[in-house]
């Protein structure tokens, strides 16, 4: 063997091994690698495992999170921010995520249909769509409450519309905490981050059709589709009539948009509100305070009709006052 060859060998040899920072990197659908980290980029992600190295492309990265900043407390992240909660939270299972956020989803009916609503705090506050809530004041709010046996249903008759936004399809309402018992799920957290990714896998709960508490999954096709003007997040996620008004979530558990539109005739075309426009509208919801005095609310009151009476002796009918 030549020297100099030899030596570049021995001091390769005894080179210090220089230690790799221990990450774990949380897939799109939940699923998660702890290994050495070895590269990082744009193109995605290179971790030793020892036996081989694996590359993962960076659509299928959800997270990639150092061993000491995942022992750090506090590394869910949670803020109140008025009337709603804003954060980032660790990536979990879809299973344990519907557990954790899924009571937060509540059946909302009018008086001609249904529809599908999210509890944003814990003094009751929902969101829902306006075309739900559109030209009815008589609301009825069902919670579906953990018992021994499955759930039960909560009936809530008393609820009051804060605040309308008829552009961005958009509505608050608010349960009565005396009526609700003051037993209320623990409310969900809203992602101001715009962060959300094509491809991304998200889920929806909601009640198509009826069909209470339904968990569909998919990913996102894209997040700038413009309709009407209006953007929109589209999914292939199953959104039926029924599911309007309910939270679309990320990997994460954070609400990413809210369900408004899904077609009826071709599969895997649905569309939300993102989640950056919906905090917009509840930052500044005093500006769309619901007023039934008002007629931009959608919401019109008419006279009874008046039905003319007919005279015994055929004279000229009397119209009946109102």
């Amino acid at each position: 063997m030549p020297r100099r060859l030899a030596a570049c060998l021995l001091a390769a040899a005894t080179w210090p091994a220089v230690a790799a920072d221990i990450v774990t990197v949380t897939l799109v659908g939940g699923g998660r690698v702890t290994a050495p980290l070895l590269r990082q980029n744009e193109e995605g992600v290179v971790v030793d495992l020892g036996f081989e190295v694996l590359q993962i492309p960076a659509k299928r990265v959800l997270d990639v999170r150092r061993e000491a900043d995942a022992a750090a407390p506090g590394a869910e992240r949670e803020s109140d921010r008025d009337i709603f909660r804003t954060g980032r939270l660790e990536a979990r299972e879809v299973p344990e995520l519907v557990k954790r956020f899924g009571d937060a989803v509540v059946l909302v009916r009018n008086p001609g249909g249904l529809g599908t609503g999210f509890i944003i705090s814990r003094d009751g506050h929902l969101v829902t769509n306006y075309h739900v809530v559109e030209k009815n004041t008589r609301l009825q709010v069902t919670l579906f409450r953990r018992a021994a046996k499955g759930f039960e249903k909560v009936e809530l008759r008393k609820v009051r519309i804060v605040a309308l936004q008829p552009l961005r399809d958009l509505a608050i309402l608010q349960l009565d905490a005396e009526e609700a018992k003051g037993r209320l799920p623990e409310p969900v957290v809203i992602n101001d981050r715009d962060d959300l990714r094509v491809g991304d896998m998200v889920f929806a709960i909601g009640n198509p059709l009826g069909m209470e508490r339904s968990v569909t999954q998919g990913i996102v096709s894209s997040t700038t589709r413009t309709i009407d003007q209006v953007r929109l997040i589209q999914t292939d996620a199953a959104i039926n009539p029924g599911n309007s008004g309910g939270p679309i979530f990320n990997a994460r558990g954070e609400v990413v948009a809210v369900a408004c539109a899904g077609a009826a005739v071709f599969d895997g075309l649905a569309f939300g509100i993102p989640a950056n426009e919906l905090i917009d509208f509840l930052v500044h919801r005093d500006t769309y305070l619901y007023d039934e005095s008002q007629p931009q609310n959608g919401v019109t009151y008419l006279p009874p009709p008046s039905r003319p009476t007919q005279p015994a002796d055929g004279a000229k009918a009397v119209p009946r006052a109102p």
